[in-house]
């Protein structure tokens, strides 16, 4: 017999199962609405009670047989996400109600909104969220897309500049470096860059970095992939602020795409891209051309 029920998250038995499950979903789907693996393995230990799994249990087997086929995900206290198979998209009210109820359980009072964050243009998912109270508030973010088979451009690295893998010896300059492009604050330090590195989805031949003839980094950027699906997500690059207008960035991501090609990428992507004139320049001459937005639906709990 077949049923479906949900359960908390358990990472010691759970965690490789849905790693699994979410690169399965894009080869069955090709579509981009549901998180891709390294975003999970990122964030899942930060926010594990926000974890709920929907399984598929065929209790006439011995043992009985458990499918995924669904789960929450959460962001920060207030944004939560659905990844589901969409063959089972007549689950996702159950899985609303209990983000509701989940929230109301460990937000305090200050915190009086929450917002379900999906793929814009997901009509099916958007007027149930209409339908139990939810509003179309703003822009959560974007995804910037580059198919496996877009041909690469060729840029070269400027004169005096070299680009190479980067070294534990780099981590604390690295960091640093990190937190004055994108403000992360003290928290961002190379213990973060420690633990990145021991994750499934880093390959330090794909962690790359532009040195000037000082050593200083000039530029960076770290393609992930997931060695099961073998999709790629560039996370983080960015450039030296002494440094920009010299096209390292272009060099460097392009460096980064052609040692990339020989694991056969279905495509690189970018979560959280920046949409500023500049960075969109960048995506686009690196072929990063298609641009999806995620858009935040929100209610007052």
């Amino acid at each position: 017999m077949m049923n479906i029920h949900s359960r908390p998250y358990n990472k010691n038995v759970d965690f490789t199962r849905i790693m699994r499950f979410l690169g399965d979903l894009f080869e069955t789907t090709k579509s981009y609405e549901n998180w891709f693996p390294d975003r999970f393995e990122n964030s899942s230990d930060t926010r594990e009670d926000g974890i709920r799994i929907w399984e598929v249990v065929n209790d006439s087997l011995t043992p009985p047989s458990e499918e995924i086929i669904a789960l929450t995900t959460r962001d920060s206290p207030k944004d939560y996400f659905l990844q589901v198979n969409p063959n089972y998209r007549n689950i996702e009210r159950d899985m609303i109600i209990w983000i509701e109820q989940h929230f109301r359980e460990k937000e305090s009072d200050d915190v009086q909104k929450v917002n379900i964050n999906i793929l814009e243009g997901n009509e099916e998912r958007e007027r149930l969220l209409a339908e139990l109270g939810y509003k179309n508030d703003s822009i959560y973010g974007y995804y910037r897309i580059r198919p496996g088979d877009t041909p690469i451009p060729s840029f070269n690295c400027p004169e005096n500049f070299k680009i190479r893998t980067l070294k534990r010896s780099d981590y604390e300059q690295l960091a640093l470096l990190i937190r004055r492009v994108f403000g992360h604050g003290e928290f961002f330090t190379a213990d973060v860059l420690e633990w990145l590195a021991s994750c499934s989805f880093y390959n330090r031949e794909l962690d790359l970095v532009i040195v000037n003839p000082e050593g200083i980094i000039a530029s960076f950027c770290t393609f992930r992939i997931d060695p099961h699906s073998r999709i790629i997500s560039l996370e983080p690059t960015g450039t030296n602020p002494d440094f920009r207008k010299l096209g390292l960035g272009k060099a460097l991501i392009t460096e980064g795409i052609k040692r990339s090609m020989k694991y056969s990428p279905p495509f690189f992507y970018i979560d959280g891209a920046a949409n500023t004139p500049a960075a969109n320049r960048l995506y686009d001459v690196t072929g990063f051309t298609e641009k999806y937005v995620i858009t935040s639906w929100v209610k007052r709990i």
